[in-house]
């Protein structure tokens, strides 16, 4: 009897540890009534709740199975100014509290991590911050204008902006080693291309900033980076075609292969197809080919079909139909397509060239 309900115990355990929930409390003074306040993880179809504000009070309880990057929004334009408020958040109690309107100059309270939500957030009302903010409305402007001189005026400015800024984040990382909101501002706010620079940055950090979230993405980054480097084999992988039957890296041995990360609602790679059968055509007899990873969703197989068939992809196909959590895309780090960034080698490649 005492082993079944120890193992019961391990059970119910083990079943909270999965359902944990982040309640948020909220009392914003600028909030109309009726107001829609969302709560979503930042990610892609990223999970969340809502509630509706009242007397600028509301009340959020959502599961929170990892801590993460979460978007904490009012009404439905999340582009409108101050809508929006990014904030890292684990399971527990976080209160939130403003004089708006909206999410403007929102403060947080409650866990220890609250606290440097606060001096994270106070930055953005340092001159160079709003600088840099009016400038890009400046921007928004001209081109939602089509000024396309005036806007290519702007951007070097914008640039030099946006280059001291990203020192003000690193010096504030510096100074909040231990805190898991640094792994937040050095994920989202300063966000490195080059994978030696945010493998420094994920080394100076203590553990009790990277036991989240953000900290193992950015770290998956790095492996993936390094499997993937110039001269490396591509990391060996296995999905199904259009017929359902398995492909696997490996068939393509011997060959100069281009994986073509893409989907058929992405435009910029229907755009971009063209350019591909182009160099499909010219090098396919010179021991080249083409491999193509969708990231098309469950139920639409037949678009993705439809999408093969009239951009004259004539190569072979792969997918699980899983959007962003194709399995391959996450093992090759691809956050965008087309990937910004690629090359090609024998025996495989990590994106388009």
């Amino acid at each position: 009897m005492k082993t079944i309900t120890q193992a019961l115990a391990c059970c119910l355990l083990s079943l909270t540890a999965l359902s944990q929930d982040a309640v948020l409390d909220g009392k914003i003074k600028g909030i109309p009534d009726g107001v829609k306040v969302y709560l979503r993880a930042f990610n892609a179809g990223g999970r969340g709740d809502s509630a509706v504000a009242k007397g600028g009070t509301f009340r959020i309880k959502t599961p929170v199975p990892e801590e993460d990057i979460y978007l904490l929004s009012a009404g439905n334009d999340r582009m409108a100014r101050h809508s929006a408020v990014l904030i890292y958040l684990e399971p527990g109690s976080l209160k939130v509290s403003g004089n708006g309107p909206m999410m403007k100059d929102v403060k947080f309270s409650g866990p220890a991590y609250a606290t440097d939500l606060n001096s994270l957030a106070a930055l953005n009302s340092t001159p160079l911050f709003e600088k840099r903010a009016a400038l890009a409305e400046q921007m928004n402007a001209a081109y939602q204008a089509k000024d396309t001189v005036a806007l290519q005026s702007m951007r070097p400015e914008y640039q030099r902006l946006d280059s001291a800024i990203t020192v003000v984040y690193e010096r504030w990382i510096d100074d909040h080693k231990s805190s898991p909101v640094s792994a937040m501002a050095l994920s989202f706010f300063v966000r490195y291309r080059d994978m030696e620079k945010l493998e420094k940055r994920l080394k100076d950090l203590e553990p009790s900033a990277k036991k989240n979230a953000m900290a193992r993405k950015m770290q998956h980054s790095v492996d993936a980076a390094k499997a993937t480097a110039i001269g490396k084999i591509a990391p060996e992988f296995t999905q199904n075609d259009t017929l359902d039957k398995p492909v696997a890296l490996k068939d393509f041995r011997g060959k100069y292969l281009l994986i073509d990360f893409w989907a058929s609602w992405c435009v910029p790679c229907r755009h971009e197809n063209p350019a591909v059968v182009k160099a499909f055509q010219r090098f396919k007899d010179k021991n080249f080919t083409v491999l193509g990873v969708s990231l098309d969703r469950q139920g639409d197989k037949d678009k993705w079909l439809k999408a093969i068939h009239d951009d004259n992809l004539a190569w072979t196909h792969v997918s699980d139909l899983n959007w962003w959590d194709n399995a391959v895309s996450r093992q090759y780090d691809i956050r965008s397509i087309p990937p910004t960034t690629s090359s090609i080698r024998k025996a495989g490649s990590s994106g388009r060239t």
